[in-house]
């Protein structure tokens, strides 16, 4: 019997040229719905906090070696009240004050082996490298005056870095463009791991991150 084989698979830096989300909107050959790990799980974000809730509890299921990556905890910060307080926190999410990553993912299957999807974060061979100030000054015009400003806490390589996202106070959306957080999840890859491991979507395991209150 032939064995067939099918294969997509897409690796890219998120602070590039183009967004995490820009880039797998233009790619034709990945699935066209996507999600990400703010918003899944949660039918519709109410509250700034469930955005952090989301990615704690997503990132360990969703993502293939988020054990090389731990969150540890997260807390809101204030609100921005004015331009010199997003060039001050924007700057802060860039290297050298924390890495350059990318995302990268594959999917396929044959007779085989069966079925198969992969997602992970991909560190670069230069994490520190100096980033392109024009990918930082358009995410300096992302962020408004009045957006909350929230901590995310992770340690890699057994050091600890703090990174910081931006969250519309009026809608709760978060700021993705740019965040190495932000990145789009093909549903497709979702649904291979709730099949996987048997998750039902309706009854989502819950993993209570650490609100840190200073």
């Amino acid at each position: 019997m032939r064995t067939v084989l099918f294969l997509v698979s897409i690796v890219f830096n998120i602070v590039g040229i183009a967004t995490a989300n820009e880039v797998f909107n233009r790619c034709d050959t990945l699935p066209s719905a996507q999600m990400d790990l703010f918003t899944y799980g949660s039918p519709s974000i109410v509250t700034s906090e469930m955005n952090f809730r989301n990615l704690f509890r997503n990132f360990p299921i969703y993502v293939d070696n988020a054990n090389e990556i731990k969150l540890l905890y997260y807390h809101y910060v204030e609100t921005i009240k004015n331009k010199k307080q997003i060039k001050s926190y924007v700057k802060r999410n860039f290297p050298p004050y924390v890495p350059n990553w990318g995302v990268a993912g594959s999917q396929g299957g044959n007779s085989d082996i069966g079925e198969f999807s992969t997602w992970r974060f991909t560190i670069e061979q230069d994490p520190f490298q100096t980033i392109d100030e024009d990918i930082v000054s358009k995410m300096m015009r992302e962020v408004k005056i009045g957006y909350e400003v929230w901590e995310v806490v992770f340690k890699l390589w057994d050091t600890t870095y703090h990174y910081y996202m931006f969250v519309n106070a009026k809608t709760q959306a978060i700021v993705k463009w740019g965040n190495i957080f932000g990145a789009n999840i093909p549903q497709s890859h979702i649904d291979f791991i709730n099949r996987k491991y048997k998750r039902d979507a309706k009854k989502h395991i819950e993993v209570v991150p650490i609100l840190h209150h200073q």
